[in-house]
């Protein structure tokens, strides 16, 4: 009695439908039979057209009609069974709905029922998601993709999202549940067995990486670390031993002999030497190979133990027992696994002829592995040419473990989960192969925590920063602004962050960089021993007045002159090696 005579339809637009009575016709939304009242269209060319009152939205115990802040301009009508596109979820199926007849907007009845905020634990525990009905302007400007799917969020739909957080998902995989629980805990079971042996955990602190990569590295490719003790490959005469990279020969110094003379003549010069060397205290030892401390590791059964490390009696020259053991060819490595192009071991020069390494994009002065072939340019520093072929890193939870991709495996570019940046082929980079969880070769090798010169706390590396901080990031040295999704230093308690690249000694430009104690004397410039190091004392050079801060310089250890390397080296000529 109360439905109306005559309506309009988004179904049917093009004529009004007019409530009648036929017995046995089909319904245009549903093709089932009609019997009894519907509403059906009388033009002639329509051919007794018709659809029930159900589909029309009416005879239901859904809602009929509804304001949603969706689309507050207009009333929607309930509508059933009906294939549309929901300008909610994007997607296009046959279903219930609530569509408004004046404009062309359909949402599914499911998505017009969703509340404006709800809590989903199984993705976000911290905070309840608010409803979005267009993506927010912040996640427009950081270009977020879903945190759940990593594709892109498209402008028009709606997502849930976290302000405090800056998360954000789709609709649909707000709902979802991971299809792997079971499988992950079978992988959680030998999370740390892969071939026999543990997955190496990422990041590695910078005084762990010799022990944690190279030192498992040369023992792979050479099966053991010795020191010779024949006439063989380096050629021991006297105790010493030669080494194919360093013009003088080296002398095996054991930890133990703190007095012996064997382990600390070597560190002196004598008196009257012009440049006034001090002795290196064993602290401070800095290995020439891969640019890493040498301190003594307590020993135990099994753990490949090494009592001591190579020097030189002729200056300060120092390699770790394994850096001293690497191999001086390598058929291919798997970052680098092209079979006619071999590796081979080099030195590069103290203060000049710096290589850059082409995983973790920094240069090195330290020893470093080159392509044999004359059309590649490869070159890859120790620590690199020591990644494990598997890792389990802090930053991808919910996956045990990501895979070295080697060129054989590689087939077209990935973002980097952290820096944005695309992986080609001879960058290297792990993957998830369970999802698109990508992180490059320089991204990988950042260590887990930092020291800031003027603070005197460390800051951890952290992936989430972004978590219950609704503000912006800048980092506290460069003073720009930083993604909020980006890998970044950062101590929530005073709320500082830092790029990763603005510790350029530590996970910069020049973290493969063997700075030392040593003292330079260079009379045309300044009166007093220079040491070479980070500048930090001054934010421009004292000769040619350039802005070298947080590069590496020459800065005297007496007073605050400063000089950047290419005037320090200017005016060192031969002494410049």
């Amino acid at each position: 009695m109360e439905m109306p005579r005559e309506i309009m339809h988004p179904i049917h637009p093009s004529h009004p439908l007019t409530l009648d009575y036929l017995a046995s016709t089909e319904c245009a939304v549903c093709k089932e039979r009609v019997y009894g009242l519907r509403y059906s269209c009388s033009q002639e060319d329509c051919d007794g057209w018709g659809i029930h009152l159900g589909c029309a939205g009416f005879l239901t115990d859904k809602q009929p009609l509804m304001y949603h802040p969706s689309h507050p301009q207009h009333q929607l009508r309930f509508s059933k069974k009906m294939i549309f596109h929901c300008e909610a979820c994007g997607s296009t199926q046959k279903g219930d709905s609530y569509i408004c007849t004046i404009c062309d907007y359909c949402i599914h009845e499911s998505c017009a029922l969703l509340t404006l905020s709800a809590d989903f634990p199984h993705h976000h525990p911290n905070h309840s998601l608010s409803l979005a009905f267009t993506l927010p302007s912040e996640y427009i400007k950081y270009e977020f993709d879903c945190a759940i799917c990593s594709t892109t969020l498209p402008l028009r739909r709606w997502v849930y999202h976290c302000h405090l957080c800056r998360y954000v998902v789709h609709l649909k995989c707000v709902t979802s549940t991971f299809h792997d629980d079971n499988e992950n805990e079978n992988e959680n079971e030998n999370a740390n067995a892969i071939d026999g042996k543990e997955a190496t955990k990422f990041p590695i602190a910078i005084e762990d990486m010799y022990e944690e990569m190279i030192k498992p590295f040369v023992k792979q490719q050479k099966e053991q670390i010795l020191i010779p003790h024949h006439d063989c490959d380096n050629h021991n005469v006297s105790g010493k031993y030669k080494f194919s990279e360093h013009p003088h020969d080296l002398t095996f110094s054991a930890f133990s002999s703190a007095s012996s003379s064997s382990s600390h003549d070597h560190y002196k010069r004598d008196e009257d030497d012009e440049d006034d060397f001090e002795s290196v205290p064993r602290s401070e030892l800095t290995c020439d190979g891969c640019t890493l401390a040498i301190h003594e590791k307590k020993q135990t059964n099994g753990d490949g133990y090494e009592s001591g490390y190579m020097s030189c009696d002729k200056c300060k020259y120092f390699l770790h027992l394994s850096c001293f053991n690497l191999p001086h060819e390598i058929p291919n490595l798997p970052i680098h696994s092209f079979t006619d192009h071999s590796l081979k071991l080099r030195s590069a020069g103290k203060l000049t002829s710096w290589i850059e390494c082409y995983v973790c994009d920094s240069s090195t002065n330290g020893l470093f592995y080159t392509c044999t072939n004359n059309d590649c340019l490869f070159t890859i520093d120790i620590k690199c040419a020591s990644l494990p072929n598997t890792i389990k890193h802090a930053a991808h939870q919910r996956h045990n473990h990501l895979n070295l991709v080697s060129d054989e495996d590689f087939y077209g570019a990935n973002l980097c989960v952290h820096c944005n940046r695309y992986i080609y082929t001879r960058r290297g980079h792990f993957k998830c192969n369970r999802c698109r969880f990508s992180v490059c070769g320089k991204c990988v090798m950042l260590p887990p925590t930092n020291k800031h010169r003027l603070e005197n706390h460390l800051f951890s590396l952290t992936y989430e920063a972004y978590a219950n901080h609704p503000g912006d990031f800048y980092c506290s040295s460069c003073e720009y602004q930083m993604h909020p999704r980006s890998w970044m230093y950062h101590c929530r308690d005073c709320d500082q962050s830092f790029h990763p690249k603005c510790f350029p000694a530590t996970s910069g430009k020049y973290r493969n960089i063997k700075y030392g104690t040593e003292q330079y004397v260079i009379s045309g410039i300044h009166d007093h021993p220079l040491r070479f190091e980070i500048i930090s004392k001054k934010k421009r050079c004292d000769l040619c007045h350039e802005d070298r801060y947080d590069e590496p310089g020459f800065q005297c250890v007496s007073c605050f002159f400063v000089v950047c390397k290419s005037c320090g080296l200017k005016h060192m000529g031969d002494a410049a090696i």
